[in-house]
């Protein structure tokens, strides 16, 4: 029977035992008077180590899509378990399986599947991949173009593709290596156009400025432009439905790959089963990663179309290296074909379309109503609450965001603030939630807002 950990011996382990990442510390973590220690979870609840229960209003980490406890993917994990634990790739019949599943239901022409370990990993191999698809070719493509506030991982590609410099700072790196063939463009950010445009009369300058930037690196020098759809660690960013096309377009007119990072995404959030298919359009190159398993455990896909794979194909091919040794591990795969039945079969996206719709028109009420939630940002159930100063000024606030963070813990729901400024709090509830769920994470919302907005007076 698991051990029991009082608050004394967590605070010894962590103070002693536990090393972090940046910005986490065990200095900052033993300063919070907030900081949460989860044993269990149901549905969309958690339960701490008194026993309190709490909305987990940010899937954990943007992953657990298919709430806690998961019957079916538990016991399909447990049955893997006792039949096969590891096999290499291609040698277990589940890894096979998983590939035919995601092919089927990925968007149009997207039908070869790598299985990697980690959204990271996965967005590594298709920087990889889409170099050496130019290189095997003969050509010099090798330049990434990424847009600014974006976020793809922490491995040393990944960060590069990373547009929060936040994020690359902290991690103490040489920003001139992590950065070396990648350059940026301005998000798809209406709420703080770069251009000081106005939508729609803007014409969706900050997409047709990528034909330029493309055109003065020279369209043979760059091998793809690689985005979030909607921006995930971004607070729900997401970009007018003309943007993408347009962003297609200009990189099929180059002949230059358009990588679609799916990590967060995919699987339902934004109320279609893609954002591929939420924007209408099919990318050359797909990474998914969080809720391809529901987070019950790691595991990534990188989905190929066929014309991407065509030089890859031959006996002589250069195919790029890209597997780690957990790499398409059997139990892996097993918990991602159940919760792609699970997906599937209950039709989690429209759930998210549904009761996304009703979540975020409480979010504006509140947004109307308060003097520093500037803009609610995204669909689905991958939405954001913009915290500023003042709406005039739309002056970024991390402090106002991080003491409505607090109230909301207090109160029982589990949100952080994100964002590139680090002013925005993530609603992005399991797809599983019902509208009387919402309610309730809405109420909680609206009582820490007009609690800090009194205090703050």
């Amino acid at each position: 029977m698991q051990e029991v950990l009082s608050q004394e011996r967590i605070r010894k382990i962590i103070r002693e035992n536990t090393m972090f990442d940046s910005p986490y510390t065990a200095d900052y973590i033993l300063k919070q008077k907030d900081w949460l220690i989860f044993v269990g979870g149901d549905g969309i609840y958690l339960r701490d180590t008194e026993g309190r229960e709490y909305i987990d209003g940010m899937s954990s980490a943007m992953c657990c899509s298919l709430g806690h406890g998961n019957r079916r993917v538990i016991e399909a994990i447990k049955e893997q378990l006792d039949k096969l634990q590891f096999a290499r790739r291609a040698q277990s019949d589940v890894h096979l399986l998983l590939c035919e599943k995601i092919a089927k239901v990925a968007p149009p022409g997207l039908n070869h599947v790598y299985i990697g370990v980690t959204g990271s990993d996965i967005v590594e191999a298709s920087l990889t991949f889409a170099r050496q698809y130019f290189r095997s070719q003969g050509k010099p493509n090798h330049i990434m173009i990424s847009q600014w506030f974006s976020y793809h991982g922490v491995s040393r590609g990944a960060a590069g593709a990373t547009g929060m410099y936040s994020y690359k700072l902290n991690r103490g790196r040489d920003i001139s290596d992590i950065d070396s063939g990648f350059y940026y463009v301005f998000p798809p950010y209406c709420y703080r156009c770069s251009y000081g445009l106005e939508y729609p009369q803007c014409g969706i300058q900050c997409a047709k400025t990528i034909d330029d930037v493309i055109r003065y690196l020279g369209p043979q020098n760059v091998a793809a432009f690689i985005g979030e759809l909607a921006y995930g660690m971004g607070g729900g960013i997401t970009p007018p439905l003309e943007y993408w096309p347009i962003v297609k377009e200009i990189c099929s007119k180059h002949k230059i790959l358009l990588i679609d990072d799916e990590v967060v995404t995919g699987w339902g959030r934004l109320g279609k089963l893609w954002a591929a298919e939420f924007f209408n359009i099919t990318p050359d190159i797909m990474v998914t990663a969080k809720g391809l398993t529901g987070a019950y455990l790691p595991l990534a896909a990188m989905v190929m179309h066929d014309d991407v794979c065509e030089p890859f194909l031959g006996e002589d091919a250069q195919i790029p290296a890209l597997a780690h040794t957990h790499s398409a591990y059997p139990l892996g795969c097993a918990a991602a074909l159940a919760a792609i039945d699970v997906t599937m079969e209950e039709r989690l996206w429209e759930n998210a379309a549904k009761v996304g719709l009703h979540l975020k028109g409480r979010l504006e009420d509140i947004e109307h109503k308060s003097k520093v939630v500037g803009a609610i940002h995204g669909v689905g159930l991958q939405l954001g609450l913009e915290i500023v100063e003042d709406k005039q000024s739309k002056a970024p606030s991390t402090n106002l965001a991080d003491a409505i963070r607090r109230k909301c813990n207090e109160k029982g729901l589990i949100i952080r603030r994100i964002g590139g400024w680090g002013n925005l709090l993530e609603i992005y509830p399991p797809l599983i939630i019902t509208k009387e769920q919402s309610d309730k994470l809405c109420d909680i919302v609206s009582e820490s807002v007009q609690e800090v907005e009194a205090e703050r007076k």
